[in-house]
Parts: structure tokens; sequence; C-alpha cells
């Protein structure tokens, strides 16, 4: 598996779930296939009418704030794919 992990830069378009159709160009965007978590900007994606629905918080060596996004590189496509469903651990009641 680790052969397969890799950095690599693309062109991302993210589209509205709620308009088909309304997308945004993110150029050049920094892929690393081995993150589990990938993010795009807020004020992008609030454009786009996609709301948080769980806030995680990351930070950065330079103190700014990250927001996830849940995408997965694909090398030979050299594109960016769904990671599905988030898994939660369980939590006693």
């Amino acid at each position: 598996m680790a052969d397969e992990m890799g950095i690599l830069r693309t062109d991302v378009e993210i589209e509205s779930p709620l308009r088909e159709g309304d997308r945004r160009l993110l150029r050049e965007v920094l892929v690393d296939t081995g993150a589990e978590l990938s993010w795009a900007p807020a004020p992008v994606l609030e454009s786009l009418g996609i709301a948080r629905r769980k806030p995680i918080r990351f930070q950065q060596a330079d103190g700014t704030f990250l927001e996830g996004l849940n995408l997965k590189g694909d090398l030979a496509g050299k594109r960016l794919v769904s990671a599905g469903p988030m898994l939660a651990p369980l939590t006693a009641v």
C-alpha cells in the first residue's frame, strides 16, 4: 500500500449538492494520497451551500484552521474522488 501513496497537484471542481452545475474550480490543489482527510476553503463550500455536519477543528503550523472534505486521491486517474462514509467510534451511552 505504501508504494501507492504520493503527493501530486491537480485541479479540483466542487459541485453544489443543491444546484446541479453550480461548481467552483480550485487550481493546483496539493493532494497527499496518504492523508486521512482532505480540505477546501470554507468560503468556497459555503458559496455552494455545503453545510458543516460535524465541526472538526484542525490547526496548521501557522495557526490557521482547516475544514474537512473526505476525499481521497485516485493516482491512476490523477483526480480526487469521494472517500466514502466516515466511520465514527462507538461511545457508551
